[in-house]
């Protein structure tokens, strides 16, 4: 037997010897011999390389399923999600940016609101990076006011240039054709932690609205935002039966919806067919709070639904998140999040106006 002075391989002849190093080690016929020197760093290189082998090996043993999500978990915030589909995971998400606050003028006079900075990053480009960290690949946005200038990769788009005479519940329909399969909606000018979109995941009714409990520590009489303009529900028996700005005394409400709800298949086929019974049936006249339906708020639609019957479920939360519809709203989510940028906090749990 013949011993390979490289890996100690073993060969019966020298045909094979010669054969395995010229393919395994790349090594053709010398020309001259190898020094001492040589074959020992031939050595020790193949010996390191077994090693890390094992080290790897024992590595990906221990932390392997750990480093794989980190991995894929990134690539999906870049766009690209590799992870195996889960049947109960909702993967789509619509995001409605077509609107222009007048409140936070001049700031938005030549730009989309949700293309506003906040500490690096725009509004929109959180929200992206927060449902891709969830496993939601599939988002459409749906545009209007300065359209062109949102052009994110990997994004599928939907545009309303009714933007400025019609609501947001026009806007969500423009993308009617998503709206197909379970989904996430969510307005596109509020930002919020990761573990809201977590609860509001793992919740399995088939229409979920995230509600903050904690609500009323986000107005002051004083401030651009009065308490009158609170997205308020009340809740009874862990469902919403009465949701609407100005309609609730602030002192029976539950909470405040601020734009984030996930529907299942069958809350989406629940969404589209009543979205085309009241398109219908109210063609003229007000709907709800709108002086139209071309006017209406998505939360209209919400009211119509319950007084139809169907369950509309609150996944209650404090805190965590914060709407920009006004330059105090954008000025306060500068401080929370540059906040947590320096490291003097950890979240945005702090909802009070200073």
């Amino acid at each position: 037997m013949i011993t390979c002075e490289i890996c100690g391989a073993k060969f019966k002849n020298a045909q094979g010897l010669a054969g395995h190093r010229r393919f395994r080690h790349a090594i053709q016929k010398p020309s001259f011999t190898l020094t001492g020197q040589q074959l020992y760093h031939r050595v020790l290189q193949r010996l390191a390389d077994k090693l890390a082998d094992k080290l790897a090996d024992a590595v990906l043993e221990e932390h392997g399923q750990q480093l794989l999500e980190s991995y894929l978990g990134e690539l999906s915030r870049q766009g690209l999600d590799l992870r195996p589909a889960d049947k109960e995971q909702i993967s789509k998400a619509i995001i409605v940016a077509a609107g222009q606050s007048s409140r936070l003028l001049p700031l938005n006079s030549d730009m989309p609101d949700c293309l506003l900075d906040v500490g690096g990053k725009t509004i929109l480009k959180r929200g992206l990076d927060t449902l891709r960290s969830c496993g939601i690949s599939h988002i459409a946005v749906v545009r209007g006011y300065q359209k062109e200038k949102i052009n994110y990769p990997y994004v599928s788009y939907y545009e309303n240039d009714d933007y400025s005479t019609t609501g947001v519940m026009k806007s969500l329909f423009c993308a009617e054709n998503e709206i197909n399969d379970k989904f996430v909606l969510s307005y596109g000018n509020i930002i919020y932690e990761m573990d809201i979109l977590e609860k509001l995941l793992r919740d399995k009714v088939d229409i979920s609205l995230v509600i903050d409990t904690d609500w009323l520590s986000r107005y002051h009489p004083k401030h651009q935002r009065p308490v009158e303009e609170a997205v308020l529900v009340v809740v009874e028996e862990n469902r919403i039966t009465k949701i609407g700005r100005n309609i609730i005394n602030p002192g029976e409400a539950h909470g405040e919806f601020f734009g984030l709800a996930k529907f299942s298949r069958r809350g989406a086929e629940i969404l589209r067919y009543n979205y085309v019974r009241v398109t219908t049936r109210y063609s003229e006249g007000p709907f709800h709070t709108a002086p139209s339906v071309e006017r209406a708020y998505f939360v209209d639609l919400i009211q119509e639904l319950i007084d139809q019957g169907y369950t509309i479920h609150n996944v209650d939360i404090q805190g965590g998140w914060t709407e920009i519809d006004t330059i105090e709203d954008l000025e306060r989510a500068r401080r929370l999040v540059n906040t947590n940028l320096e490291g003097r906090g950890t979240s945005m749990k702090s909802n009070s106006i200073d």
